[in-house]
């Protein structure tokens, strides 16, 4: 069985990150959305555990500094939208040209 949430100190484990980088890179990070407990306490998704591992290739690797990586985070998510959407498109066509035979 997969797990579906994961602690801040798993994902400090996984990581290799202290937790209070981690949730400084929550405040400053506009795309990361972490999900809360009613006792307060965060959990992190898949999605939010792979969006973690990319902050901090951008920000150690490749050098980027926060305002940085909120700038290629919502580029990047332009480009998907503009792929999503040229495929959506693509379907359609292939959709009408389906009805039509």
């Amino acid at each position: 069985m997969k797990k579906i949430f994961f602690s801040i100190d798993e994902v400090s484990q996984i990581l290799g990150e202290q937790k209070h980088t981690i949730r400084f890179w929550e405040t400053k990070i506009s795309k990361l959305k972490v999900i809360r407990t009613q006792s307060g306490h965060r959990l992190y998704d898949y999605e939010n555990l792979l969006l973690l591992k990319k902050i901090k290739n951008l920000l150690n690797v490749q050098k980027l500094t926060i305002n940085g990586v909120n700038d290629h985070l919502s580029k990047s998510k332009l480009k998907t939208k503009l792929y999503n959407d040229n495929i959506f498109t693509d379907l359609k066509e292939l959709l009408g040209l389906l009805k039509k035979s």
